[in-house]
């Protein structure tokens, strides 16, 4: 009976593993595709959850969260946008940080500020750049199949 049980898991394990990471060389199917993205919708649901406050007011800050996830299945990636908006004292801050969820990875951060002197960082992987379209040119293959 136990070594039946085991089986079972074994079986049902391996199941799980062949439709959340389809072979190599195999395109995987829409029912794949489907069950990939709907998990990784549900991750960044539950990141976005436990990690941030839509919107919160501390020491004259205000700062407003939001976030957008992306199954990519060409990379196999699971890709989570961040973005933030921060208010103080008039001036606003804006925040855009695209990390990958399995890995726990950081693609690339882009911020710009309002305040004086203004200061713009802008990167995807090594690639510099100036302006928010920029990087979101930059981060679209992450985002877009």
């Amino acid at each position: 009976m136990m070594i039946m049980m085991r089986v079972t898991l074994a079986v049902a394990s391996l199941t799980c593993w062949l439709i959340a990471e389809p072979s190599h060389g195999q395109q995987a199917t829409a029912t794949e595709v489907y069950t990939l993205r709907e998990r990784c919708a549900k991750m960044a649901a539950a990141v976005f959850q436990k990690d941030y406050t839509f919107s919160d007011n501390t020491g004259g800050m205000k700062r407003l969260f939001n976030y957008e996830n992306h199954y990519s299945q060409k990379q196999n990636r699971c890709f989570f946008l961040e973005m933030g908006i921060f208010i103080e004292k008039g001036k606003v801050s804006k925040q855009l940080r695209l990390l990958d969820l399995h890995d726990n990875k950081e693609y690339g951060t882009y911020f710009d500020t309002d305040a004086q002197p203004q200061y713009v960082l802008c990167t995807v992987g090594e690639q510099r750049c100036n302006t928010e379209q920029e990087w979101r040119q930059l981060t679209k293959p992450y985002l877009e199949d």
